[in-house]
């Protein structure tokens, strides 16, 4: 019995540890929107960027109740980023410092943040022990996220 208890916790931490880096990924979301906001000039997609902040916002709130019911403790750190959002933040500070706040730069920036964001929640939704009931939540999450990458990548001068 203790080695079939043992062999379920080590499962949930995979879970939760999976969970907690997409959390880090809605915050950096969060961060670069926030970002993108300061640093851009046109009201209608300060507006859209606003909504995408209130989204991740859910999504980490939604993911953090899969954590809660996992493991009973919580989400590791609900305000760290990862180094890959890390690096994309920084990327729009270089790039807004470049182009003097350009705005098919920013929404450049903007579509490379989304696309990491696509590939981590696709490779979460992959793993074996990732639950049913959480892929599905997962699954919606990205559904929106692709929508918000194909609606940047619409903004996009041609």
């Amino acid at each position: 019995m203790v080695h079939k208890l043992s062999i379920i916790m080590i499962k949930n931490q995979e879970i939760v540890d999976d969970l907690n880096e997409l959390v880090k990924i809605n915050n950096d979301r969060i961060q670069g929107y926030e970002k993108a906001v300061e640093d851009n000039e046109d009201p209608q997609l300060d507006d859209l960027f606003r909504h995408y902040v209130i989204q991740s916002q859910n999504f980490r709130s939604q993911l953090a109740d899969h954590i809660v019911r996992i493991d009973g403790t919580g989400v590791t750190d609900a305000t760290s980023t990862d180094l890959t959002s890390k690096i994309h933040r920084a990327w729009i500070d270089i790039k807004a410092a470049i182009t003097g706040k350009d705005r098919s730069a920013i929404l450049g920036s903007v579509e490379f943040g989304e696309n990491a964001a696509i590939e981590a929640y696709k490779d979460a939704i992959e793993k074996d022990h990732i639950p049913a009931y959480i892929k599905e939540d997962l699954q919606k999450q990205l559904t929106e996220l692709q929508s918000a990458y194909d609606r940047i990548k619409s903004l996009q001068p041609a």
